[in-house]
């Protein structure tokens, strides 16, 4: 057999098997196997989240995201994660550019992942990119002196991006907070645990042959490029049942719509008429795996639990789980290496912000013991929603994290 022959038969082998991974309904739980396979420990609805931020580089307006956590936390090793399964030309790797360097991109950066590890100055200013991602595109004109004339050159720098950055901060300047999401780094010391656990076991990692899978399917994504991603005529109910009590609302919900169009455009390979026509129209089950993957994000992003409070809310929350039981005061002071007035004060602190709440009756010399509130969504719940519309179709999804089977159907 011929060279030639054999690579022609390797890249059918290829796209077969990337065809089959976006046609099966289990795709979402495929792409975390293959993550953790190649090292990635936990982190699984991060690492969903920034699939689909790379993934929408190729629509009109594509995600954004921060990935916030202090340093060793393992931000980079997340993106980079997500990012060995992309071909080299889907991303811009940038450490450092100079002020002016954005506006002479050209295309170079035009659907592309533009990947800045750390958000600090010693990366350059990063106005530009803010503008490239609001206006997809950065205009300069430079006038010189040419055998005594002034002649000006218009440089033009196009996108649109995709883009992700770094940072140690937990909060940054409010025009970089709403043109991106945020997903924060799990700093939990189970976290820390398995990750430890993992050092000692032996390492595996994707064959070239997964990984050129992996490629294929971001280029089947990538032919997909121009296609008309339109709402269903019952996405205003999802306006109706957003929470509002946020100006930043205004930008996210935008967003999660994105969101769902990259669900759309994934999911796209399931439907059957896809290849033939070049228009797809979000259906239930794409914003019900958008939600399932970026409704906690959002609310993270948004803040709505600011402060100390949402630090003790999400501690009891972890310390609960863990136990199986409501969290005291004697939990969180172990926990935190802290006096027992000082845990008592910081539950009573949350108690009273409404993001924690007492699990038993009050009684004479009983135990406080608290459980945390659910945070509210961003977006309505699937179910609850499904049930509003009284949609006929009966919908089932595999959920994008647990690989659970979820059923959405009329009420009789």
């Amino acid at each position: 057999m011929s060279n030639h022959k054999k690579r022609d038969d390797s890249e059918r082998k290829v796209k077969h098997a990337a065809r089959k991974l976006l046609r099966s309904e289990r795709f979402f739980n495929h792409l975390l196997d293959a993550l953790q396979k190649d090292g990635l420990v936990g982190e699984k609805q991060s690492a969903l989240v920034l699939y689909n931020v790379v993934s929408s580089r190729i629509l009109p307006h594509p995600l954004n995201v921060f990935v916030k956590g202090r340093s060793s936390s393992g931000k980079n090793f997340l993106i980079k994660s997500v990012l060995r399964l992309l071909p080299e030309h889907a991303i811009a790797d940038i450490t450092s550019v100079s002020d002016t360097a954005w506006s002479y991109m050209g295309d170079r950066l035009r659907n592309k992942v533009v990947y800045i590890p750390e958000r600090n100055e010693a990366a350059g200013k990063i106005e530009p990119l803010r503008l490239l991602i609001s206006e997809d595109k950065l205009i300069r004109r430079v006038t010189k002196n040419i055998g005594g004339k002034n002649v000006t050159t218009k440089y033009v720098a196009r996108g649109p991006v995709a883009s992700i950055s770094t940072t140690t901060k937990k909060q940054l300047q409010i025009d970089d907070e709403t043109r991106h999401i945020s997903i924060s780094i799990n700093e939990s010391a189970e976290q820390t645990r398995k990750i430890v656990k993992s050092y000692a076991r032996p390492r595996t990692s994707l064959s070239r042959d997964e990984l050129r899978t992996w490629y294929m399917v971001q280029r089947l994504l990538e032919r997909r490029t121009g296609v008309v991603i339109a709402l269903p005529e019952w996405f205003p109910e999802v306006a109706n049942h957003l929470f509002v009590g946020d100006l930043r609302v205004r930008r996210y919900f935008p967003a999660f719509i994105e969101a769902c169009n990259t669900v759309c455009l994934i999911r796209s390979f399931q439907r059957r008429e896809s290849s033939k026509e070049n228009r797809l129209t979000v259906d239930f089950a794409d914003f019900a795996m958008a939600a399932l993957i970026f409704d906690h994000v959002f609310v993270a992003s948004l803040r709505l639990r600011k402060g100390v409070n949402e630090s003790t809310r999400d501690l009891v929350d972890r310390l609960s789980a863990r136990k199986g039981r409501p969290v005291e005061a004697k939990h969180i002071a172990h926990e935190r290496g802290v006096s027992m007035d000082v845990a008592h004060r910081m539950l009573r602190n949350a108690a009273a912000a409404g993001v924690i709440e007492r699990a038993n009756e009050p009684e004479k010399g009983n135990r406080k013991l608290y459980v945390a509130v659910p945070p509210p969504r961003f977006v309505p719940d699937p179910e609850r929603l499904f049930r509003k519309l009284h949609l006929k179709k009966t919908v089932r999804i595999i959920h994008p994290i647990t690989g659970e089977r979820i059923v959405y159907r009329r009420e009789k």
